[in-house]
């Protein structure tokens, strides 16, 4: 299964553009995409999309409502049973273009904020179940010999630990640069196609995902 990876710059024509702010927010947020994608291009019963999803089903079909409501989604058919029959539903479009205007955002600070904050708690809750596990207990504070300041992760004895990884199967860092616009642009590029690469060995059809990957490469204004 391939999947596009963000900074690969997609085309607008044939896309559906949203204007509607109720339904631009939720087709920006992951929670309802990702019920949105299981009705894309087909007809299926919400209790079917729940099992693909792997979500519970009054979950499933509370957001189903959501996205009936904000004209994302709609009843193409039925499927008779004994008794009342099960509705079939399909996304009304194939695909779809949210300008950042139509966002219910102050400005682009927020809605970029907005965008990632839920990434961020996720990747919060899970790199602290994996630090619990490790004798990773607190950080180190210091200037290094490059005359920088850095926070790293240490162990209670006071060995330093770099990174997390070895202890808890993670790594995460944030680094402020100077490179010319030659080698920004590279590391941009191979930021997508090191993420793509391992995003075409995804096996999320075969059971729950086990790997959060985020990462971010963006030019900083002076002061």
């Amino acid at each position: 299964m391939t999947r596009p990876v963000s900074g690969r710059v997609a085309a607008v024509d044939g896309a559906q553009r949203v204007d509607d702010p109720a339904a631009a927010k939720l087709l920006t947020h992951e929670d309802y995409r990702a019920v949105l994608g299981a009705f894309l291009g087909r007809e299926r019963s919400v209790s079917e999309a729940a099992q693909e999803l792997r979500l519970g089903l009054d979950a499933t079909l509370y957001r189903v409502r959501r996205l009936r409501q904000a004209g994302l989604l709609e009843v193409r058919s039925s499927r008779p049973r004994a008794g009342r029959a099960i509705k079939l539903y399909r996304a009304v479009h194939d695909a779809w273009f949210v300008p950042f205007e139509a966002l219910p955002y102050a400005d682009l600070e927020e809605t970029f904020l907005e965008l990632h904050v839920a990434h961020a708690r996720t990747i919060a809750r899970a790199a602290a179940r994996a630090l619990r596990r490790s004798e990773w207990s607190g950080y180190r504070i210091e200037r290094n010999d490059d005359g920088r300041l850095w926070m790293r992760g240490v162990r209670m004895d006071g060995n330093g630990v770099g990174s997390p990884a070895a202890d808890a199967g993670a790594s995460d860092a944030m680094l402020e640069l100077r490179l010319t616009p030659e080698d920004a642009t590279r590391l941009n590029q191979e930021l997508v196609d090191l993420v793509q690469r391992y995003t075409d060995l995804d096996r999320s059809d075969e059971g729950p995902p086990n790997r959060i990957v985020m990462f971010a490469s963006v030019p900083v204004e002076p002061a």
